[in-house]
């Protein structure tokens, strides 16, 4: 009776640490999807042709079968999304550098070396945090215009604070570490202590905070673009797509819902892998 009982538990624990390759793989395509752009596309992304507008999908239409259906200009939609992949997750992948960049500056700043330092710092933190940063960013675009160089300007803002705050406590841990103290008692400097010691200790916490925060600014962009604050027509990014789908949501449904679905899975799998290497960081 206890063999029977323990055997499923066995099981689902030998399958678990499978889950990784599935989030892993759906991201390498898209990944693969960004960096051919629109090579790996079926069709044109641009090419209009106004005798196959809005098919739906699996249909066929002059010019073969649309996989995903086609747009009100006779654009074949699952081109368009794989052309898309490129902007989205250049936007996703540099704001989030540029944040993680600013974060863990202010991060190592605060925890290391503490008095002033991390006061200031902290409160600018603080602020930041309570501001509504989404209606702020509408506001900022709508002042500097919307543009895919303005985007990646802004939001970093929407990350930076949650990642020095991280830092901060990682920082403010290794600090107290028998290794840091003997390398500051063996003369090192600060530069010396940062490069050698803390950021090699802070690397798997920087790797799972950027994987995670790639997925907050995808959405953040799309959401961005769809209300008409983000990337502009003739650029292509899933969020351009779904707010070109929203006028004909009520007769072309798969318009707004496939690159949703899409952006959907791309966020899915980024927090599942964040989440499979936070608990690989911890065993």
């Amino acid at each position: 009776m206890d063999l029977v009982t323990a055997a499923p538990p066995r099981s689902r624990l030998r399958l678990r640490p499978r889950l990784w390759v599935l989030w892993v793989a759906v991201l390498g395509v898209m990944v693969v999807w960004a960096l051919t752009g629109s090579l790996l596309a079926p069709a044109d992304p641009t090419a209009q042709l106004p005798a196959a507008r809005l098919l739906p999908p699996l249909a066929s239409g002059p010019d073969g079968l649309h996989l995903l259906g086609t747009d009100a200009l006779g654009r074949d939609l699952f081109s368009q999304i794989v052309a898309g992949a490129r902007l989205t997750l250049l936007i996703g992948v540099s704001a989030t550098l540029i944040g993680l960049v600013i974060g863990t500056v202010v991060g190592i700043c605060a925890g290391y070396f503490g008095g002033w330092t991390e006061r200031v710092t902290m409160r600018l933190t603080e602020a930041q945090t309570a501001m509504p940063m989404f209606l702020f960013a509408i506001l900022l675009m709508a002042v500097a215009g919307p543009s895919v160089t303005n985007l990646i300007v802004l939001l970093p803002t929407f990350i930076w604070p949650t990642v020095a705050r991280v830092i901060r406590a990682e920082t403010l841990r290794l600090r107290s570490e028998p290794f840091v103290v003997g390398a500051v008692a063996l003369g090192a400097n600060s530069r010396q202590v940062v490069v050698d010691h803390l950021l090699p200790n802070l690397a798997p916490r920087l790797a799972v905070l950027f994987v995670i925060d790639v997925g907050q600014i995808v959405l953040a962009e799309a959401g961005l673009s769809f209300l008409g604050a983000g990337v502009q027509d003739p650029d292509i990014t899933w969020g351009v797509l779904i707010a070109d789908g929203r006028p004909y949501l009520a007769v072309a449904w798969w318009l707004t819902v496939m690159p949703g679905l899409f952006l959907a899975l791309a966020v899915l799998s980024v927090n599942m892998l964040s989440r499979e290497m936070e608990r690989r960081s911890h065993t």
